[in-house]
């Protein structure tokens, strides 16, 4: 029979230790080998696939005993893809110990973990921005002090720090983030976080519209009906890539932001202005995952992370030239190009037209406008033409 369970955080429950003595060899981390008794076989648990190739080859009772709780960011989950019959002892975890330290229950908060695993800090930062209780499991570079560093100027954040929660060492910290970043503090791994935000952001329940957005004379922003379709036929998901090339106003990059919280958009604008217009929508619907590249096209794209989906806006006379390059990249990737002139629609029509699932669609959009008298006419603005295709 095979158990895997919690140790928790110092305080270790009673079925636990029954699991531990009706257990004729526990794989466990070396701080645990206090609890095993004399008389049974404790294996170190390092190698997980050859504690595993022992689990399957060795008699008798067998125990998994890992910190914490067994389902939460711990071994569970492994243990399931190579074995089929075993049991869970759940344990107490640091989670628990942490929102009991900061008196916050936790069956709403949001779990982020990087210990040991790639988190990028975009995606920190929108859930944060949308949540008030955040608990991040650390490590060595995910740490606390990341954190506290990159959530210095946040206002109405507060931070609580478990630090080697149940060991004799463990410690707990609190403040703001700017108080806790100037104490300058190493903590010690493992260690856990607890932030709370106390106005958190609460997203628009469909698409921004363009009263929605920050607008400036002289920046294009792209008529919120056109956008609708653009988007639709982008097709993103937050697992997406977006190059957003000739963002304009950023308002394109800031609703796939803002609806694909955990996507990577690169807004490209090489017009001073534009620039600080989309970072001002940025900052205004509180998206972190838009990283904004004041240069031309062809002077960054080749330095960027490979996109899943291209939307080209604007080029500046550089469509040729873009679309050249991007043909050259051996990967598929989604492309939608909006054509307003002539000349662009007929080298993307060009350029797109054998590529699969190809489509062209023109849309011509007339907005109400109240005119003198109390009449309303239908004013009629230049049609536009949306080319998409999957590329490669």
């Amino acid at each position: 029979m095979l158990t895997i369970a919690g140790a928790g955080t110092g305080e270790i429950t009673r079925s636990a230790r029954e699991a531990i003595r009706e257990s004729d060899i526990i794989f466990a981390h070396e701080r645990f080998r206090d609890l095993v008794p004399d008389n049974k076989k404790f294996i170190a648990l390092k190698d997980f696939n050859a504690a595993f190739d022992m689990i399957e080859s060795e008699p008798g009772n067998k125990l998994i005993l890992v910190s914490g709780d067994p389902g939460l960011y711990s071994l569970l989950s492994l243990v399931k893809k190579r074995f089929s019959d075993f049991r869970v002892i759940p344990g107490i975890s640091s989670l628990q110990a942490i929102c009991a330290y900061a008196r916050e229950s936790w069956q709403d908060s949001k779990i982020l973990s990087g210990h040991g695993r790639e988190l990028k800090l975009y995606k920190f930062l929108n859930t944060l921005e949308r949540n008030r209780i955040n608990i991040l499991f650390c490590d060595d570079i995910i740490s606390p002090e990341w954190v506290c560093k990159n959530l210095a100027l946040f206002e109405d954040i507060d931070i609580f720090i478990g630090e080697r929660l149940g060991t004799p060492e463990g410690k707990f910290y609190s403040g703001t983030p700017f108080e806790l970043d100037r104490l300058e503090i190493k903590y010690n791994s493992p260690a856990i976080v607890l932030i709370r935000n106390n106005k958190p952001y609460i997203p628009l329940s469909n698409r921004p519209s363009d009263k929605n957005f920050l607008r400036e004379s002289g920046v294009h922003m792209t008529n919120e009906n056109i956008r609708a379709i653009i988007l639709d036929k982008l097709a993103l998901n937050n697992y997406s890539v977006l190059w957003d090339i000739g963002a304009g106003s950023g308002s394109i990059s800031v609703s796939a932001a803002h609806e694909f919280p955990f996507s990577e958009i690169h807004a490209i604008e090489f017009k001073s202005d534009a620039v600080n217009l989309i970072y001002n929508n940025a900052k205004k619907f509180h998206v972190h995952n838009v990283e904004i590249h004041e240069s031309r096209a062809l002077n960054i794209i080749k330095s960027l992370n490979v996109p899943s989906h291209i939307f080209i806006g604007g080029h500046d006379g550089e469509l040729t030239g873009i679309l050249e390059y991007i043909a050259s990249m051996h990967h598929t990737f989604r492309l939608v190009i909006e054509c307003v002139t002539l000349e662009t629609l007929c080298t993307a029509f060009n350029f797109m037209k054998n590529f699969r699932n190809f489509e062209a669609v023109q849309v011509m959009i007339n907005t109400s406008k109240p005119v003198e008298d109390n009449l309303t006419l239908m004013k009629a603005h230049s049609p536009v033409n949306i080319l998409s295709a999957d590329i490669n």
